[in-house]
């Protein structure tokens, strides 16, 4: 009866030390995890998670978690492309803008030097005047 008892205790200190083992295992894949993905989602690297457990259950949260990285490089790439498209398309519109009114201001300085009535030179003022506003309008946009 009292070797049955001893039989017993020994059995459950066995599965308790295995459940701990069990139990720390899993604590040390969680820590694998989490910095692998503070690790991965710090910098621009193309890796994804990788953890030394075998248990099933880790595994599935770290290809969950590979996936979502994966979208989530997706969807940055998809933005970077956006964003870079957006700057090509504001500099070909600043250069279309920016030429015109350089031209027009060289036109009305070629003009100003002209024999010119008095009322053309008050509407050639006006006109370098709105000329000039709009160039200022313009340089605050692109900016």
């Amino acid at each position: 009866m009292l070797f049955g008892l001893w039989v017993l205790t020994g059995v459950l200190i066995c599965i308790i030390f295995l459940f701990w083992l069990k139990i720390r295992l899993l604590q040390k894949a969680a820590v694998e995890i989490e910095k692998s993905l503070s690790l991965i989602l710090s910098t621009d690297t193309n890796t994804l998670l990788s953890i030394s457990s075998r248990d099933i259950y880790m595994r599935r949260l770290a290809d969950s978690l590979n996936s979502q990285l994966r979208t989530l490089r997706r969807e940055r790439l998809h933005f970077q492309q956006g964003n870079r498209a957006v700057r090509e398309t504001i500099i070909n519109v600043s250069h279309d803008l920016r030429t015109p009114l350089t031209a027009i201001c060289g036109y009305l300085d070629l003009l100003k030097q002209e024999n010119l009535p008095k009322e053309a030179f008050r509407y050639l003022s006006i006109i370098e005047s709105r000329t000039e506003a709009l160039k200022q309008l313009t340089e605050e946009f692109f900016r």
